[in-house]
């Protein structure tokens, strides 16, 4: 039969740090379960952590490459959008040149007339080609052609800022002294120009051909860079996120199903640690009473 010792009050600071580790384990366990998360600090896991962060930089990044596809795909739209006012203005001037080449059925007040139609679509061409921008930024009037400084509208497509990662749009200018032919430009068309109508309709309805080909030419462009990189690469970096997401998911998110286990446990150590600092302590306090007297 044991007796009772003075020695056994070390039990009482055995029982003690258990209550702390356990009292440490339920406070983790319902931190986890509070943050969703399995790495709360640095020292829940020091490599996951690491992982973590780089995946969560990764997510970051790709969000913004979505972004800044998308707002490029806005950005040509509204280009394509411009260009396609200046085609349907250059179809009704392709047909005033060939009424105007009707000479016989035509007189001089008609080709007036005529000409001051001309002499408007050409002013509006003008106009959309200097009106139609981004944020500021003139997209018809030269200042994103490829010989401009930059050689076009510079995109940041890709999560690193690494010339691989972007991509450079040229749009040329459609101001009607840039557009035309080796024989003369729209500008030729107004009023007094080598191109006007009561003058020349031949000379105007080739300029015009001209501009209509590479009006349409340039809408192509900006059609094939939207749907073959701009389109592909929303599509890409999205399918991107959701495996970089189920990573960061598998790597960070606590498991509910084993946390809760965890924290059942915890709650029944905590409750017999208590209890058994309680029996040590009662223990402690007879030893010391039968010494005392």
């Amino acid at each position: 039969m044991s007796g009772l010792s003075i020695s056994s009050i070390s039990g009482n600071l055995q029982a003690t740090q258990q209550l702390q580790r356990v009292q440490a384990s339920l406070a983790d366990t319902l931190t986890q379960l509070s943050t969703g998360s399995r790495i709360n600090s640095a020292k829940d896991d020091p490599a996951g952590l690491i992982a973590q962060e780089m995946l969560r930089a990764e997510i970051s990044a790709s969000n913004a490459a979505v972004k800044n596809t998308n707002m490029a795909n806005m950005m040509l739209k509204v280009a394509e959008s411009g260009l396609g006012q200046i085609s349907s203005l250059l179809n009704e001037a392709k047909g005033l040149a060939v009424e105007s080449a009707n000479n016989a059925a035509m007189n001089s007040e008609m080709l007036e007339a005529n000409q001051t139609q001309l002499n408007q679509i050409l002013n509006s061409i003008n106009r959309i080609a200097g009106a139609t921008n981004w944020l500021g930024t003139p997209l018809l009037d030269g200042s994103l052609s490829a010989q401009s400084e930059g050689g076009g509208a510079a995109f940041q497509l890709g999560t690193q800022v690494v010339s691989s990662q972007q991509f450079t749009q040229p749009i040329d200018s459609v101001l009607v002294n840039s557009v035309g032919n080796g024989t003369g430009r729209l500008s030729d068309l107004l009023s007094g120009g080598v191109a006007e109508l009561a003058s020349n309709p031949a000379l105007a309805s080739s300029i015009i051909d001209s501009a209509i080909l590479q009006i349409a030419t340039q809408r192509g462009e900006l059609g094939t860079t939207q749907k073959y990189t701009l389109d592909h690469n929303i599509a890409s970096l999205e399918d991107s996120l959701v495996q970089l997401t189920g990573g960061l998911s598998l790597i960070s998110d606590a498991d509910f199903a084993v946390t809760s286990s965890m924290l059942a446990r915890d709650q029944i150590l905590l409750g017999t640690a208590i209890q058994a600092l309680g029996i040590i302590n009662q223990n402690s306090q007879y030893a010391a009473s039968l010494i005392s007297s």
